[in-house]
Formats: structure tokens, sequence, C-alpha cells
């Protein structure tokens, strides 16, 4: 699996993972609403209209599982969190006019910290999202006068902004941890192919010293016994002195070569048949 393959899998995933907690909270919610708080008819159509949402955004996951993009991934979970805004302003609401004891913004900083853990989007998307929650966190605590409400919460809104912060380093830590180990397997990945490189080159320099060996010694009879071709057996001297040249310069990726136990005899036949072999797998996965 490729570098760019692998975040998209690992986007996909995310994005998963997070409309499947989300269905799972709102089918939580639903029930409260209809059984501990049945105060509202609006409230509940919008949850189980959000968890219809959701369901239908799952089945578009499910069906680009093998085909992930970051497209899809950072759509699907987009459109899933925007539609939280007027759902969680409706709750903050309707638990206001009832005067009923409750916690506050309780599913705001739930959403600011899932954004932080599971949103695959860029660090300034992500950063747009966390301030679009944090501000409706804020401006609904003040809007709605919730602290006449509720005398006893005196860190809100405050704390529902520390989630913000929180939820900003996590998505800000996650990225820069992914940077990091997308620059490592880079990394590792050239190595790689440095190695085989040096190997090839390895192979090749042992396959062609021994034609150049037998090349040297005919030149050498063909002086002695051919004196009139002095001009071919200069030529192909320079020739000669041309591929040693060649091949002292191809030396200097020797140490490359990482030798592993057992492969103290270099067969420079096998090298070449098992890069063939690996040419033909890459060719047929790519027109796959």
């Amino acid at each position: 699996m490729t570098v760019e393959q692998e975040r998209r899998a690992r986007a996909w995933r995310s994005s998963t993972a997070a409309l499947l907690l989300l269905v799972l909270c709102q089918l939580s919610s639903l029930f409260i609403d209809l059984t501990v708080l049945p105060v509202s008819r609006l409230l509940p159509l919008l949850r189980g209209a959000h968890i219809a949402l959701c369901l239908g955004l799952l089945g578009w996951l499910y069906a680009r599982r093998r085909t992930p993009t970051g497209f899809v991934s950072s759509t699907a979970f987009l459109v899933a969190a925007v539609p939280l805004l007027p759902v969680f302003a409706l709750t903050e609401q309707v638990l206001a006019q009832h005067h009923t004891t409750w916690a506050p913004l309780m599913g705001h900083r739930l959403t600011l910290l899932s954004i932080g853990v599971f949103a695959p989007l860029g660090f300034w998307p992500g950063t747009a999202l966390i301030g679009a929650f944090a501000t409706e966190a804020v401006a609904l605590w003040y809007g709605l006068h919730l602290s006449t409400h509720l005398p006893a919460m005196v860190w809100e809104p405050w704390a529902t902004l520390v989630y913000a912060a929180a939820g900003l380093a996590l998505l800000g830590s996650r990225l820069r941890s992914r940077r990091a180990e997308h620059q490592l397997r880079h990394a590792r990945v050239e190595a790689e192919s440095l190695e085989r490189m040096a190997a090839l080159i390895l192979a090749l320099r042992d396959a062609v010293s021994t034609p150049l060996q037998t090349l040297e010694v005919g030149t050498a009879l063909l002086r002695q016994r051919a004196p009139g071709c002095e001009v071919t057996l200069d030529a192909m001297d320079r020739a000669l002195d041309r591929l040693h040249r060649l091949t002292q310069q191809m030396a200097s990726s020797d140490p490359l070569v990482i030798w592993h136990k057992g492969e103290e005899s270099f067969d420079a036949d096998t090298v070449l048949r098992n890069l063939e072999e690996s040419l033909t797998r890459e060719l047929q996965r790519r027109r796959n």
C-alpha cells in the first residue's frame, strides 16, 4: 500500500468511526427526548432526520470502502457535523424554556473533542469547524441567558472554550504526527529504493566483470598474434578502459547494500531475476 493509499484509508476509517459514534449518541439522545423529556415535537424529528442522514453517509462510505478518497471522507464528516449546530441550539432552547435542570452545552463539548480526534480535515478547515461550535456555545449561553437558569454553572461558557482549545490541540497534534509518519515512510521507501538500486548495480558489476576480463585477455593475445590490427586494438583498449572507469564509479554505491545473514554469497543472476519479477508485479499492479 502506497503512502497516498494509506492516507485515504485512514481518513475513511476516521470518518466511519465518527459517524458510527454520532449515530449511537443521537439514538440515545432521541430516546431521552421521547421518554424522559417529551417536551418538543420538533427536536425528535430533527434528531431522527440527522440519524437518517448519518446512516445514508455511512452507506456512501461503505460503498466507497475499496476506493476511498480524502474528498469523500471529509465531505461525509462535514455533512454529518454541520447539522449538529441547529440540533444543539434547539436542544438548549427547549431545555431552557421548560426550566429543566440539565448539563448545558454537553453536545458542544463532546463534538469539539470528537473533531480533534476523528476529523479527516486539514488544520484550517478543522479549526473553522471547532470555531463554529465554540462560537455557537458562547452565543447560546449568553443569548438564552442560561446563567439565570443554571446559576451553579459558574464555569460556563469558559469550560466549553477549554474543550475547544483541547480539540484544537488534539487536531494539531494528530496532523503533526501524521505528517511526521508520512515523512518517515517516504524516507524509508527512498532508502529501500536506494538499497535495491545498489544491489542492482553490484549485480551488473559482477555480471560484466568476467566478460571484461575475457576481452582484456583477447586483446592482449591479438596484439601478439596480429600486429597489423593496432588501430582497432587501441580503440578496443580505450573502450575497455572506459568500462573499467564506469565500474569503479558504480562501486561508490556498495556501502548502501545491506547484507543479511545467509547472504554472504552473491548471485548476480538471482538478483537480476528477482528484479525482473518485481518489475513485472509492479507493472501488473499499475495496470489493474
